[in-house]
């Protein structure tokens, strides 16, 4: 293991996890480009609120439907709407109280379970009762015990949304991925060999990769909840000019235009690469930390810095 520090194939390995960790960058911050432009978020929201509370009358309106249909006519949630657009984010608190609104019918509702129940008997069937009843049986008499276990109701119901969100995203994540791997020609294989043969071009990947791990790690932020179309870039998700000279270095069809003839030549490197970037950037950055603290673990005593020679003191004879 110790020849491995600091060697060639080490440096070519971190230039790959490098590689791919931008790659994953790019696919990152066009996933969420066009989750905005589709409005993904909003639409998969509405899809778990209707589905939760679908079916459902109200004390008013008997017909299945009414009470989602009262939900989002309630001042909480017609405030957030901006319009027509739907939000992208509602709290727990927020939800628990509109549906103890709908359930009262618009009136105050009264600070007593007891005034709660007698609004949930007046609902008639539907699946939404059956569960409201059991979590105000579990509740007890307490009435902030009953807005809580609305809101754990709600919670379990936002994790089932963010697996729809995560495996939709992961699609997308693929898709582009093998997007920006052919047009680019990120050939896995072909970038190894380069890594391989041009030392100036792997030390310079190196000491970039090293500069990347001083960076913060790829997150996405969105500073306003309700707006996924803005969301706000931070240091670690964006590609700096010196980063993308060296991809130039490495990708793309250096030697000859590209050619049909090509691809069954390049399939196994593209595959290699789109597998490999579809893993995310926060893998690949955490990777290249770790791939970088053993190149700096493993430097040789030669590498480091030489401490200076003491001079050799006279024999005691020279001193008299």
């Amino acid at each position: 293991m110790a020849g491995l520090f600091n060697s060639t194939v080490l440096d070519v390995i971190i230039g790959l996890v490098f590689v791919y960790l931008l790659l994953a960058i790019m696919c990152t911050a066009a996933n969420e480009f066009i989750s905005g432009l589709l409005k993904s978020r909003p639409k998969m929201l509405r899809k778990a609120l209707t589905q939760l509370l679908d079916g459902q009358g109200t004390s008013s309106d008997k017909s299945a439907g009414a009470f989602v249909q009262d939900f989002y006519k309630h001042p909480l949630i017609t405030g957030m709407m901006r319009g027509n657009k739907h939000p992208a984010y509602l709290s727990a608190r927020t939800f628990s109280t509109v549906v103890t609104g709908v359930i009262a019918a618009g009136k105050e509702v009264a600070p007593t379970i007891q005034g709660l129940k007698a609004g949930l008997d007046s609902l008639p069937d539907g699946d939404v009762k059956k569960v409201l009843l059991a979590l105000f049986q579990r509740s007890g008499n307490d009435l902030e015990s009953a807005y809580k276990a609305i809101e754990e109701w709600f919670n379990d119901s936002m994790d089932r949304v963010t697996g729809w969100y995560k495996r939709n995203s992961q699609i997308w994540v693929v898709c582009i991925a093998i997007v920006i791997t052919v047009l680019s020609n990120a050939d896995t294989i072909q970038i190894t060999k380069r890594l391989w043969k041009d030392p100036l071009l792997r030390n310079k990947v190196v000491a970039e990769a090293q500069n990347r791990t001083k960076k913060p790690p790829p997150t996405v932020e969105y500073p306003d909840k309700d707006d996924p179309t803005d969301p706000k870039v931070t240091e670690g998700n964006t590609v700096s000019p010196q980063e993308e000279e060296l991809l130039k270095g490495l990708l793309g069809w250096q030697e000859k235009a590209f050619s049909a003839a090509d691809i069954p030549g390049h399939l196994l490197g593209w595959l290699l690469t789109i597998l490999a970037v579809s893993l995310g950037a926060p893998f690949w950055f955490d990777m290249l930390n770790k791939l970088i603290n053993i190149r700096s673990a493993g430097k040789s005593p030669a590498e480091g810095a030489k401490k200076p020679e003491k001079k050799k003191q006279p024999p005691e004879s020279q001193l008299a």
